[in-house]
């Protein structure tokens, strides 16, 4: 088993353009994590390099329990590593395409909370200062399925901060994200705010409570996508959902940021207000339960014997 410093390598689990990762074990505290380490055989591309510090440097500052915490950033034999928090569990992308597969809709109350979880997560982060005390007005701007992270415990974690932008001492200068979840603002390359995040959280939230995307993706060229997204064109949300839980996904989607509640803040406390909140003491459980059902093998397949969560930190 291979080293590096203080971790061992347990196995590389994906490969990227700019970095592999890594499960690992701290050999000091026997805790299970995540290396992100730079590849050493390639040229090192300048913006994806600048990405996994962005996403580094938020992850060290992400003291909350809905943001994959960082622990360390550092080097060894002149290759840098980044070292977080390991989730025990399935991305939201894949939860949701298990469940279509196997024609099992999401309870409302549950995607609620894990939306619920989301904002809680966001609206800590958007507080993110930098070194002199300034709130950087951070934007996530790849808020998507794939970047939610669900434990098999029912615990709910927002990662991947590379493509986040301090929107208080920085421009846009590209348009970047995951096609189905651009805010309209976003898509026509304009200046953005904690607002355009809180529109992809709309969407989230759509694929949660009715069970397909916000926008057709299939098919569509880029050029479409954008027309799409800019006109938030996105699928009718529906006559039969309960009033007050169709009034948070209109506010949450609407064209004109101002349209939108003014913070992540207020669009949990709209969510709580709606014919099924968030249940923090049930919900978790119950999506434990879902969670393990769907991807029962996997979750067999990672247990060491005697412990049935052998990866999960406090």
């Amino acid at each position: 088993m291979s080293r590096l410093g203080p971790y061992e390598l347990i196995d590389r689990f994906a490969v990227g353009g700019v970095a592999e990762i890594f499960r690992a074990k701290d050999t000091r505290s026997g805790e299970a994590v995540v290396i992100k380490r730079m590849r050493s055989d390639r040229v090192v591309d300048p913006e994806m390099h600048a990405g996994f510090l962005r996403e580094m440097q938020v992850a060290l500052k992400a003291k909350h329990k809905n943001l994959i915490r960082g622990y360390e950033l550092s080097s060894h034999a002149n290759v840098e590593y980044g070292v977080m928090e390991y989730v025990d569990g399935q991305d939201l992308e894949s939860i949701l395409q298990r469940a279509r597969q196997q024609k099992i809709k999401v309870p409302y109350g549950f995607g609620t909370f894990i939306v619920s979880e989301i904002l809680d997560g966001m609206d800590f982060a958007q507080g993110i200062t930098d070194s002199r005390g300034e709130v950087l007005g951070l934007v996530h701007r790849d808020l998507a399925p794939k970047n939610i992270f669900v434990r098999y415990d029912g615990q709910v974690r927002v990662g991947d901060f590379g493509l986040s932008l301090a929107a208080r001492q920085e421009m846009v200068e590209e348009v970047v994200g995951t096609p189905g979840y651009l805010s309209p603002e976003q898509a026509r390359g304009e200046q953005i705010d904690a607002r355009s995040d809180q529109f992809a959280i709309g969407c989230i939230l759509y694929e949660l409570i009715l069970g397909q995307r916000a926008f057709d993706v299939e098919g569509k060229s880029d050029t479409a996508m954008l027309k799409a997204h800019s006109a938030a064109r996105h699928r009718p949300i529906g006559e039969h959902l309960p009033e007050r839980l169709a009034a948070v996904l209109e506010t949450s989607l609407a064209v004109g940021r101002d349209d939108r509640y003014s913070s992540a803040l207020d669009m949990r406390r709209a969510l709580r207000r709606t014919e099924f909140p968030p249940d923090d003491g049930l919900a978790p459980l119950g999506i434990a339960t879902l969670v393990r059902k769907l991807f029962e093998e996997e979750f067999k397949a990672t247990r060491l014997p005697g412990n049935p969560l052998p990866f999960l930190s406090s």
